[in-house]
């Protein structure tokens, strides 16, 4: 009968600003890591800790996650055009799945030195003052964890979150690899290249864990089915609504795009279902996360 179709959403000032503080959050990953690379990389080699090397380069490629999120957060906020009606915000999708290819690969380098090393004969315990680099490390990682998580919720980001969480991964990358180093010093001499192998199992989980979320949404995932009843409910307490057809919904970052059909009265007039998309269309748009909704009306016959 009648489609009903939000127009193509602009960022606002507010809107702005939050992205802005978003991308000062990618900007901070991106210094706090090459900081971390150089040091964790110089003192792996001035120590002899396999281990902290290992970290230094699995920071190495996080540099280059926080460039990727930080490229996605500059294109998702370009507005919505006649090529992308939904918008751009899919781009934080593709920037998650860089991070996490980098991630993946940087696992199996990782995983490739510690055992070699494992095999040597020749090891010796690292410097013991390393040790204290690796908890200085984690220790910087967990604030900026928690601050780019703040920021990611606030933003709705789903890259900024994805980086969030890698930092709380490389947080717990580095008191692994602490306790290598501290192991390797009790005369353990075989812990510091299997705390590496440690280091490189944790960064593949994680790297599968943001893939598999980013491919979610890059192939038209959609939210779980608890929040998809919701919107269901919503949609069926509107004014003049019989009853809800159908209703899909599309990740677009951390929002929603939504297609509803909605059932109607069928002596209704075109003017009266209008009205009553009119209202389904304000009644979601309401909600926090929802980006675009489309309202398909039908005559629901078996009223009467």
């Amino acid at each position: 009968m009648a489609r009903r179709e939000t127009p193509c959403h602009v960022l606002g000032r507010g809107e702005r600003a939050v992205a802005e503080t978003g991308r000062k959050g990618a900007w901070l990953s991106i210094g706090v890591y090459c900081l971390l690379t150089a040091a964790k990389l110089t003192v792996g080699w001035l120590a002899g800790s396999q281990a902290i090397a290992a970290d230094g380069v699995n920071n190495a490629t996080d540099v280059l996650g926080s460039v990727a999120v930080l490229l996605g957060l500059i294109i998702a906020q370009r507005p919505a055009d006649e090529e992308h009606r939904y918008g751009h915000a899919r781009a934080e999708g593709v920037a998650s799945l860089v991070v996490a290819t980098i991630m993946g690969l940087a696992s199996l380098e990782v995983a490739r030195s510690a055992f070699l090393s494992l095999l040597s004969t020749d090891r010796a315990a690292p410097e013991g003052w390393s040790l204290w680099v690796a908890l200085g490390s984690a220790a910087v990682l967990l604030a900026i964890y928690a601050y780019n998580l703040r920021l990611a919720r606030r933003c709705g980001s789903s890259a900024l979150e994805s980086a969030a969480y890698d930092h709380l991964s490389d947080a717990l990358i580095s008191l692994g690899t602490a306790a290598g180093v501290a192991g390797s010093g009790l005369g353990w001499y075989w812990a510091d290249p299997v705390a590496g192998l440690a280091v490189a199992a944790l960064v593949a989980r994680t790297a599968w864990s943001v893939g598999r979320e980013a491919a979610h949404m890059l192939m038209d995932g959609g939210p779980d089915q608890e929040r998809i009843a919701a919107l269901e409910g919503v949609v069926s307490g509107v004014e003049g609504v019989c009853g809800v057809q159908d209703l899909r919904a599309r990740l677009l970052g951390n929002r929603v795009a939504v297609d509803v059909t909605v059932l109607v009265p069928q002596h209704m007039s075109v003017v009266e279902a209008h009205a009553v998309a009119d209202r389904v269309e304000h009644a979601l748009t309401r909600l926090a996360g929802v980006h675009t909704v489309q309202v398909h009306v039908e005559p629901d016959v078996k009223a009467g």
